[in-house]
């Protein structure tokens, strides 16, 4: 006896099922369970509602219906758009694999955080705001341990393969340093720096491990060996900035000689941060005494965290006021340590403000000497108020002294303020005459045709000056700009000498080394330190790769 076929009814709505796709069934909208046409009976239908979907009984017809319009507008209409959908999935679920890898290398997390935090979370956040059918979508995206490590692999070396080419055809300057990590491993970091279009762009160039010494030889061969294998001429490498370490500056085996053989026309300089802090070494033996006694406080409060917490709770602890101050005028009677204290403060707060000026990795030689040229200035004017008794630009000073300082003191302060200035012309003497020769390029429209001469350019400084667009242009965006934009249509030659030697491509400091070297320090296992290198090339990479160009590489 043949059973007679039952119908959907519009009615079931209310019990959360709509119509199978195959006419037959009833399809539950929650879990997608599809009850045989046998069961397509109202209390069937609510049995299955009360016992797994206890919390929809009783909704109104409206809630249902949105759900419904949901599950429709991602169901496919037949087994073959199933199949592709099911295809499409999986292909979605790469690419997020992919993005999701690129967030955790540029945030610099461990691989495993993608598994055991990233996936689990995104999975309840679903579950909760979309519903399970949803959430099963996200547990088909892998971010395993490997998985992750494989996409950072396979992107960095996209990244890396698109900036190579790029250096193997245009002009670029290095700057590189080492530092040996937490897991006691020696890593060699090397940016790039070179003109894309009207921008100067830094990318992380390589990123090895010093198997043995640290020797100019050593960081020379590794650097030779990368370049070497890479087909990159060394007639392209335009400028170097390093450290002032002997394995870098070293005048017959430092990594810098050894560069200039093999491209004698290389510009090379000192780190022009770290050029500004070794000026400011020079002490009297009186003020050096002073410092090393601050040095050494602060280094036993520091030291243990017992040590912190008394010092904090003496702070606060009304009861010691009198204490502290009595230390104080006792101090002040042993040698006036408070005021030359207060004088240091005041003198290295100078000091701090014009170091973070030229930190930053955009700011060229030109801008790092104009803020050495301020500071310099500064120096000179505090020093000639010192003489006359003002304390006004000296606040620390002012207040613990009370406005009147000793002829001892003063010209104490005064005497290595002038070794301070002496220490600043000698540093940055040869990037005083760099700048000088070349100063028609901070400010072409005031130049003279001498001052190009010598680069046979002296017709298009006439154009440049005679262009009110380029006057325009100059005034709005500086001059730095200026060059990159406008000077290699007006005047190709000022601007090629204008990007190469001094405004665009060189590097002032290594600012960018010793930033990817502060969030090596964070990372505490040795794995993760291993693949630091592509972890960093995609998190500061300008040629940072979509997830979908590595899908099929």
């Amino acid at each position: 006896m043949t059973k007679s076929k039952r119908w959907y009814q519009e009615s079931f709505i209310e019990y959360g099922f709509i119509e199978a796709m195959d006419k037959v069934r009833a399809e539950c909208i929650f879990c997608r369970d599809k009850l045989a046409n046998e069961s397509l009976k109202p209390c069937n239908l609510k049995r299955h509602q009360t016992t797994k979907h206890p919390e929809t009984v009783g909704k109104p017809k409206e809630f249902f219906l949105r759900k419904k319009e949901l599950l429709v507008a991602n169901r496919p209409q037949n087994i073959k758009d199933s199949l592709l959908r099911a295809g499409s999935d999986h292909r979605q679920a790469t690419i997020a694999s992919f993005e999701c890898s690129l967030l955790i290398a540029k945030d610099k997390k461990p691989h495993t955080i993608g598994e055991t935090l990233i996936k689990p979370a995104c999975i309840k956040m679903a579950e909760r705001m979309c519903g399970p059918q949803v959430a099963n979508k996200f547990k088909i995206v892998p971010l395993s341990n490997n998985t992750v490590k494989d996409r950072i692999d396979r992107m960095a070396g996209n990244v890396e393969n698109t900036l190579v080419e790029k250096l193997k055809t245009s002009p670029f300057s290095i700057q590189l340093d080492e530092t040996t990590t937490v897991a006691e491993e020696a890593i060699l970091i090397v940016y790039a720096q070179y003109i894309e279009g009207t921008e100067v762009k830094q990318d992380i160039l390589m990123s090895v491990n010093l198997k043995s010494t640290t020797r100019g030889e050593d960081i020379f061969s590794a650097v030779d060996t990368y370049i070497t294998s890479h087909n990159i001429p060394y007639k392209n490498i335009v400028a170097c900035c390093t450290d002032g370490a002997a394995s870098m500056m070293g005048k017959n085996k430092g990594f810098n000689s050894r560069l200039k053989e093999k491209a004698p026309h290389c510009l090379v300089f000192h780190c022009m941060v770290h050029r500004h802090a070794l000026a400011g070494k020079h002490l009297c033996e009186d003020l050096n005494e002073t410092l090393k006694t601050v040095v050494k406080i602060v280094n036993f409060i520091k030291a243990r965290p017992v040590n912190r917490r008394i010092f904090a709770q003496l702070c606060e602890d009304e009861t010691h006021q009198t204490l502290l101050l009595h230390t104080e005028v006792r101090w002040l009677s042993r040698g006036k340590f408070l005021i030359k204290t207060a004088y240091l403060a005041d003198i290295f707060s100078l000091y701090n403000e014009a170091n973070k000026r030229m930190q930053g990795a955009d700011g060229t030689v030109i801008e790092c000497k104009e803020t050495v040229d301020a500071f310099v200035r500064k120096v000179e004017f505090r020093r000639n108020k010192l003489k006359k008794g003002d304390l006004q630009h000296f606040p620390l000073l002012l207040q613990q002294s009370g406005g009147v300082l000793p002829d001892a003191l003063t010209t104490q302060f005064a005497c290595h303020m002038d070794r301070l200035q002496e220490e600043m012309h000698s540093r940055f003497s040869d990037i005083h005459e760099l700048v000088s020769k070349d100063a028609w390029v901070m400010d072409p429209f005031l130049a003279k045709e001498d001052d190009v001469e010598h680069l046979q350019a002296e017709d298009e400084l006439m154009d440049i000056k005679s262009n009110s667009v380029c006057m325009r242009f100059y005034d709005e965006h500086g001059f730095k700009q200026f060059w990159l934009a406008k000077g290699p249509g007006v005047a190709p030659r000022l601007a090629n000498h204008a990007d190469h030697q001094i405004s665009g491509l060189p590097f002032a400091t290594t600012y960018l080394s010793e930033t990817a070297f502060s969030a090596l320090v964070t990372i505490k296992t040795k794995a993760a330190q291993q693949n630091f290198g592509c972890a960093q090339r995609l998190s500061f990479g300008c040629y940072q790769s979509h997830a979908r160009h590595r899908i099929t590489g």
